[in-house]
């Protein structure tokens, strides 16, 4: 049985066999209907971690629907999120203004990127008792993660995190990285954990075959490290070598997450700076990742959905114990000057964000597709200025 429970609640029943299958496939135990009605009796049944709702349902209201599901105690502790096909902008605002756990649009791309909320979502509402019942059942995973990366090699360890997706978490990875070593007199390395398809080989030009399915699959012994580094490639024009991400969500199936400390050890052992991309990912895979980082770069846009879900992750991650200290904020206006100000965004974070980088419109893109670092495209550019000053800032932090 899967350790997740997941109802889908969609009145379209194409859609909710469609969902299921693919939920199904990724692992977890679904359930399924095409009215609220059914869907309460259902989770009041089911006591599900997660449920999937369209808010377009009529034979009850969302407000009223997720009011119902949080009084109860059986679904108290459930995580509702919205998947939605609404296109009124009224109606869109007014479904982001109620309490779902996370809001998102139906698209074509979009299954993935909910199957990850869906197991952030899972584990963040499973009580105390059901956390400890399931590391007894796998061994302590998470426990033995944390004990191999707290015990990984010298190098620094970077993480790049976003509560939302759309604010340019990997290349600006990817640029700063590059800033990180100007003339070749340290080793920097960029690892793409972003599941299931990374994002950064693409950035920088690279499609060659080794990737973070095959390097986890490689031998652990001290021996092969000096194999490993050989193996990364260094695309060109990028002063950093890279281990890319996997390339289509089969080939994210067939990797060993338990190899994913180990490989990082490994990094820290032969590399100056280790800079993993995290995308929006906040799982019991990343979070030892998370909690044992030199530091967090946390990027968000200024949009309101965006900065309440950072403040949602930055709580959590406090509350697990990561030092203040240990993060970054850096404010990216990849899609435009819209949105809150940066010093409304720094009064509800209750923090003083150091840097807000200006906005490149299509130039930003067009050094992507030319894989081109943005300091080489536009070094005069206000950009390039601001991610050396971030890069630096970062730098200072954690030497």
């Amino acid at each position: 049985m899967s350790e997740y429970r997941v109802i889908i609640i969609d009145p379209d029943p194409t859609t909710t066999k469609y969902l299921a299958f693919e939920l199904k496939k990724a692992g977890l135990e679904v359930f399924s209907t095409n009215n609220a009605k059914e869907g309460l009796v259902l989770a009041y049944q089911q006591r599900p971690h997660v449920i999937i709702f369209e808010p377009i349902v009529t034979d009850i209201s969302a407000k009223v629907f997720l009011s119902k599901i949080k009084k109860d105690r059986r679904t108290s502790r459930s995580r509702v999120i919205a998947f939605s096909s609404l296109t009124s902008p009224q109606e869109i605002q007014a479904a982001i203004n109620l309490p779902f756990y996370h809001y998102m649009a139906k698209e074509g791309a979009s299954v993935p990127t909910l199957i990850e909320k869906i197991n952030e979502a899972a584990e963040s509402s499973r009580s105390s008792a059901e956390r400890q019942s399931f590391k007894q059942k796998t061994g302590e995973l998470v426990a033995e993660q944390e004990e191999i990366v707290e015990s990984a090699g010298s190098g620094k360890l970077i993480v790049f995190l976003s509560a939302k997706g759309g604010v340019g978490t990997s290349s600006i990875c990817a640029n700063l990285a590059q800033m990180f070593n100007p003339v070749d007199e340290i080793r920097v390395v960029v690892m793409d954990l972003v599941l299931p398809i990374g994002s950064i080989a693409s950035i920088v030009g690279y499609d060659g075959p080794l990737n973070i399915i095959e390097a986890a699959a490689m031998p652990s012994a001290t021996g092969s490290l000096e194999s490993l580094e050989e193996k990364l490639p260094k695309p060109e024009a990028w002063n950093f070598q890279l281990l890319a991400g996997s390339p289509s969500p089969e080939e994210a199936n067939k990797l060993d997450i338990s190899k994913i400390p180990v490989l990082i050890n490994n990094l820290r052992k032969i590399f100056d700076y280790v800079f993993v991309d995290l995308g929006k990912s906040l799982s019991r895979i990343s979070l030892p990742i998370i909690t044992s980082a030199s530091q967090i770069v946390m990027l968000l846009g200024l949009d309101q959905p965006t900065v309440t879900q950072t403040k949602s992750v930055w709580d959590y991650l406090k509350s697990q114990g990561v030092a203040e200290k240990n993060f970054y904020f850096l404010i990216n206006r990849a899609v435009g000057l819209e949105g809150l100000t940066k010093s409304e965004v720094d009064e509800q974070l209750g923090i003083r964000i150091p840097l807000a980088l200006p906005h490149m419109g299509r130039d930003f893109s067009l050094a992507n597709n030319l894989n081109l670092p943005v300091s080489v495209k536009f070094p005069q550019d206000a950009v390039t200025f601001s991610l050396v000053q971030a890069a630096g800032e970062i730098k200072e932090k954690i030497d």
